[in-house]
């Protein structure tokens, strides 16, 4: 474990954070308090511009989007269903307009243009947001919202969308003030991300799936995620700590979770014992995870 393991604090609550997970040269450290993990070393934002310019290319240049492309692709008349139902509720006389930070290649934005949506979006990858524009036609730019939102969409979304993005930034909170800016009083910021500390997670003979160096570089507890969004200035109106397309697929997954947590808890301390069971929570990982999905609207005290 590395060396900085003493005195590292919590990013989302400022407690005092321990060694979780240990990937390769990375350590997970949770917090002790909200129960969120971050990654250290944290990856520079060379290594990231790298890693997602690299990552939305095709599989024979080395890419691994289509590994995930067509589960996220699957969500999309899902989500742009919930972006315009909370989305109407601050547009006037119109359609909804909506930004999508971390467009990526740019299908959300398509479908919520089939919608009858009005939509722009914003990616740190070069490469996808090229696709995105000359492949699918739909407005978008790559760069950081945090330094390069242009001027006119100040106050300008009824709704922003943050789909399995925020886990992958070094700083959130700026990012999640950026889209404070860009959204009109009232405007609703839609979000989900791997949900760490889940129910019966304590008992898992490892960890979930959401920890994964260098990408991810926080894994947020549900009340993580709330406390950052209020720094930032927005008020939580709906949680869903197992977010899926259907009630079935939700309950499928919430079971399944749970049936795994426990039954590998009874199976690695009968065979490994206390002592072998704790080292296994730290270097095994499993492929389970809860998705959290969270919509908050921009405090109206906030220009």
């Amino acid at each position: 474990m590395p060396a900085a393991s003493s005195g590292l604090s919590c990013y989302m609550c400022g407690n005092r954070c321990h060694p979780h997970v240990v990937q390769g040269i990375y350590t997970y450290f949770r917090c002790e308090n909200c129960s969120s993990s971050q990654l250290n070393p944290m990856p520079s934002e060379f290594e990231l511009q790298e890693f997602y310019d690299r990552f939305h290319l095709s599989a024979e240049l080395g890419g691994n989007y289509a590994e995930f492309e067509s589960r996220m692709q699957a969500d999309f008349p899902f989500k742009a269903r919930l972006a315009q139902r909370f989305g109407t509720s601050t547009a006037i006389g119109g359609a909804p307009r909506l930004l999508d930070v971390g467009c990526g290649k740019g299908y959300f934005l398509k479908e919520a243009r089939q919608m009858g949506m009005k939509g722009a979006g914003i990616d740190l990858s070069r490469s996808a947001v090229k696709f995105a524009c000359e492949m699918l036609g739909v407005d978008a730019r790559a760069g950081r919202i945090e330094q390069d939102a242009p001027p006119e969409w100040n106050n300008a979304f009824d709704v922003v969308t943050f789909w399995a993005a925020i886990e992958h930034l070094r700083d959130p909170l700026s990012v999640l003030k950026a889209i404070l800016q860009c959204l009109k009083p009232g405007g609703i910021l839609l979000c989900d991300t791997g949900l760490g500390a889940a129910r019966w997670e304590s008992m898992l003979a490892g960890y979930n799936q959401w920890h994964d160096a260098p990408q991810h570089i926080f894994v947020m507890s549900r009340i993580g995620l709330l406390t950052l969004l209020d720094r930032a200035g927005f008020e939580v109106i709906h949680v869903n700590n197992n977010s899926e397309r259907s009630f079935i697929r939700g309950v499928v997954r919430s079971v399944r979770h749970a049936l795994i947590c426990q039954t590998s808890f009874c199976i690695s301390r009968l065979l490994l014992g206390y002592t072998g069971f704790q080292a296994m929570k730290q270097t095994a990982k499993w492929p389970i995870g809860k998705l959290l999905l969270i919509a908050a609207r921009k405090k109206q005290n906030v220009k």
